[in-house]
């Protein structure tokens, strides 16, 4: 009788698996406007790339590769997480399909952990701005990418309750609300003479490794609305 109620006690500890992460960042809301100018995301708190995953021996020097990003939310669109990232690369490799060997081309990948159990999920958007691979459908996904010589601007949302292909269920009861914590991990795929040469992100460790993540916090702080008349919307609506 003890061996089995030990063993129900495992089960139960083991269905409910939780990681005491190093990181946190505070996704803020905004009224988001899909246009890759991020001037609505002042405020926010800037994750630094600067750290390898999965791929590279040192992070490359600053004349190769820089990259920030950024996360946010609003409370009248919860089942969406917004981000943003801005990316310095001499070099932008585009030579895969986004149905084949995608990481092997220019990507920033974002990253959930929704439950906090392990069950990771990734959306991949390609630098040229026209594809998305990974748990990418049209209905799940809305983003522009926005290149400037060598900086290339992303910015958009994702809908994880609009199901995905690559982990079918993985995300579909989030709803985001205030103080909710789930994992995190934003990283870019650093790819030069035909391969992946690094993978960087904001905290060290393998992608795949839900201990590697940071905790992700839906705040309840408002970013301020600047008064350059780009938002229609007011934050009177806010609730």
């Amino acid at each position: 009788m003890k061996f089995f109620v030990s063993m129900i006690v495992i089960l139960v500890l083991f269905s409910s698996i939780s990681y005491a992460r190093d990181e946190e960042y505070w996704a803020k809301q905004l009224i988001l406007t899909i246009d890759g100018n991020l001037s609505e995301w002042e405020g926010s708190e800037i994750m630094v790339f600067d750290k390898l995953k999965d791929v590279g021996a040192e992070v490359p020097e600053a004349d190769d590769f820089t990259g920030t990003g950024m996360i946010a939310w609003n409370s009248l669109d919860p089942d969406r997480v917004y981000f943003a990232a801005t990316i310095t690369d001499d070099e932008n490799q585009d030579i895969h399909p986004a149905t084949d060997t995608w990481w092997e081309d220019d990507s920033l990948e974002v990253m959930f952990d929704f439950t906090n159990d392990g069950s990771l999920v990734q959306w991949t958007i390609d630098a040229n701005g026209t594809e998305a691979s990974a748990a990418f459908t049209e209905e799940n996904l809305e983003w522009i990418v926005v290149n400037n010589g060598d900086e290339y601007i992303f910015e958009g949302a994702i809908d994880p309750t609009k199901d995905n292909p690559d982990k079918p269920g993985f995300g579909v009861n989030f709803q985001a609300e205030v103080d909710l914590v789930i994992g995190l991990s934003m990283h870019y795929n650093e790819c030069e003479n035909g391969v992946r040469e690094h993978q960087i992100g904001w905290i060290p460790g393998g992608a795949w490794d839900a201990a590697a993540y940071g905790d992700l916090i839906f705040s309840e702080e408002i970013l301020a609305v600047k008064p350059s008349g780009k938002l229609a919307t007011t934050w009177g609506e806010l609730k």
